[in-house]
């Protein structure tokens, strides 16, 4: 009796560790899906982004070569025949971004990097220039500054009111020390 106890137990056993690896099984199925249909949402994703940057330097090269056709036009044809390059070496890079995959793309700017160092560092520089004047212009402006109470600990508030209130020759640091001061003495009298 005692036998076939341990055989229904270790049938049990057996039984659970098949249903253990079977959901273990399935979990892994539906993560390894799962995984892969983020990928292509993401991959489809940087495609659509390739292809508005795409469009958008082909609009760039289309500006850039009536500008030139204004300019061979007039005085300047020497600019003009620069600006016209230009325009069409940016319309080539526009057509071969398009027509490239992601990891395409990436490999050409690798290859650049290795080839033409200074001119891929100098890019790199100007794109951050761009981005960068690019997010200042797109800042919120505060113009004026807010009045009512300063709350303490706040380094932005006071920054901010203590350079409404400088007058143009003092530093702010100097004027934030004697404005203070000023506030204490204020605040002994009453």
């Amino acid at each position: 009796m005692i036998v076939h106890g341990e055989e229904a137990s270790a049938s049990s056993a057996e039984d659970l560790k098949q249903k253990i690896s079977d959901d273990m099984q399935s979990v892994s199925d539906f993560a390894r899906k799962e995984a892969s249909t983020v990928s292509a949402k993401a991959k489809e994703a940087a495609s659509d982004q390739k292809n508005i940057l795409a469009a958008k330097l082909g609009g760039i090269a289309e500006a850039m070569e009536k500008v030139a056709g204004e300019l061979e036009s007039g005085d300047n044809r020497d600019i003009g025949k620069l600006t016209r390059t230009l325009g069409d070496n940016l319309r080539s890079a526009s057509d071969r971004i398009q027509d490239r995959s992601i990891g395409e793309i990436a490999n050409m700017a690798e290859d650049f990097g290795r080839k033409q160092p200074l001119a891929f560092l100098s890019i790199a520089a100007i794109a951050g220039l761009a981005a960068s004047r690019f997010l200042t212009a797109s800042a919120p402006k505060s113009g004026t500054v807010k009045s009512g109470p300063v709350k303490s600990g706040t380094v932005q508030n006071h920054a901010a009111a203590s350079e409404a209130q400088a007058p143009a020759h003092n530093t702010p640091s100097t004027y934030v020390a004697s404005t203070s001061l000023a506030h204490t003495e204020g605040r002994a009298r009453d």
